[in-house]
């Protein structure tokens, strides 16, 4: 496609839109100084390796203190999926999770036919806080060995 055409698609997309979904022209000129600055890329790239790491340590935690329990998912994205140990139930350690302020998710909330899998939460490891990683995921791990 050409640029031309492309503006134009553009450009009649955006006139199509309801006024909430528009941005702002102050929004665009950050973004374009951001992209042209190269400062975006940057903060990209360190996102990556902060959520790649959490994503390492979540996988390393669970193979090391959750017997029965494994972790698959792609590496990309901010979740994964935690098969559960064997006689545990998706409703049992969701609730146990709420009980330790923790949100997850059991992988039947996802399916569009349950009981086709295996018992599985859905984690996602991207939205605590730096600081309160830790804590969450060792609250996980007491979720996952509570019997």
């Amino acid at each position: 496609m050409s640029p031309v055409r492309a503006i134009g698609r553009c450009r009649a997309s955006r006139r199509a839109c309801s006024p909430r979904w528009r941005s702002s022209s102050l929004d665009q000129l950050v973004l374009a100084e951001l992209l042209t600055s190269g400062e975006y890329d940057r903060q990209v790239r360190r996102s990556r390796l902060a959520y790649r790491r959490r994503r390492d340590r979540l996988l390393e935690t669970v193979r090391r203190r959750v017997a029965g329990a494994s972790i698959t998912g792609i590496a990309a994205g901010l979740h994964a999926l935690l098969q559960l140990p064997n006689g545990q139930t998706e409703d049992d350690v969701v609730g146990r999770a709420a009980e330790h302020g923790l949100a997850v998710e059991g992988l039947s909330s996802y399916a569009r036919a349950a009981g086709r899998h295996s018992a599985a939460l859905v984690v996602g490891y991207g939205t605590p806080p730096d600081h309160a990683f830790t804590g969450a995921l060792t609250r996980l791990v007491a979720v996952l060995t509570q019997r």
